[in-house]
């Protein structure tokens, strides 16, 4: 695998296309990481905890002013501050050693399992405070038929299973850092909805993926700072955050909630 050294500044969205090709994209910053250090001994905190961290040192972003700068800033940061962390981790344990060829396969594995869960709980943790700086009602994996969970459900699942509740003002979210055939996953959950939203933060979805969504009545949510990366065929069909905002809000207006 390439590599790609810290002495070039990559953002999200062109390290997410590289990693993609197999470059693999340093991560150095030592101001940052003995930060990290200091507030959290050398060990992964959770998720959670790691969001709350990244946000608070991002002080001149603000989802209320601009909700697709806030959470690709957010996400980029966090990817970053991540990936610092997790090198100075994984360095200390070969460090160390491993006792056998099981413990280093179970290292790895970790390693891996660990980046994935922990970019889309990121990606959703994000979310959340996005919408909540603009006083969105919703819930997250709120329990639906078949226990199904949808990723958000606005305004939550008390309206949904309320009959005199009007189905068009329901709104479903799907939250997936990459798509590929993963998307088909939203389209199975909250059957009262039939209209349904996914966002990503994949970029350059191919026009015959658009298309399949299109046909299933799935609207594509992007950050703002990847359209360019779509074709150009394609973007007026793109919704980004902030206009997913807009529709939620202007339901939520109408049922006075």
């Amino acid at each position: 695998m390439a590599e790609v050294g810290n002495e070039q500044v990559v953002d999200m969205t062109r390290a997410r296309i590289l990693e993609a090709a197999g470059i693999m994209v340093l991560a150095e910053d030592e101001t940052l990481l003995e930060k990290m250090l200091k507030k959290f001994g050398g060990k992964f905190p959770t998720t959670a905890t790691f969001g709350k961290f990244v946000r608070s040192s991002l002080t001149k972003i603000r989802a209320e002013d601009d909700a697709d700068l806030a959470l690709s800033e957010w996400m980029e940061r966090e990817e970053f501050a991540f990936r610092v962390l997790e090198k100075h981790i994984v360095e200390e344990k070969l460090k160390s050693g491993f006792a056998d060829v099981d413990d280093f396969v179970k290292c790895s594995l970790s390693v891996q399992n660990r980046r994935k869960s922990r970019a889309g709980l990121a990606f959703e943790n994000h979310l959340s405070e996005v919408f909540l700086a603009h006083n969105l009602l919703f819930e997250r994996t709120a329990k639906v038929e078949n226990n199904a969970r949808p990723d958000f459900l606005f305004p939550g699942a008390s309206q949904y299973f309320n009959d005199d509740f009007p189905v068009e003002l329901l709104t479903l979210l799907g939250a997936k850092t990459s798509c590929k055939d993963r998307w088909r996953q939203v389209l199975a959950e909250g059957p009262k909805v039939k209209e349904k939203h996914l966002v990503t933060l994949e970029p350059a979805i191919s026009s015959n993926q658009l298309s399949e969504m299109r046909e299933h009545k799935l609207q594509l949510v992007v950050p703002v700072a990847l359209h360019a990366t779509y074709p150009a065929s394609e973007r007026n069909g793109i919704w980004d955050v902030a206009t997913f905002i807009d529709s939620v809000k202007s339901k939520q207006l109408k049922a006075r909630i």
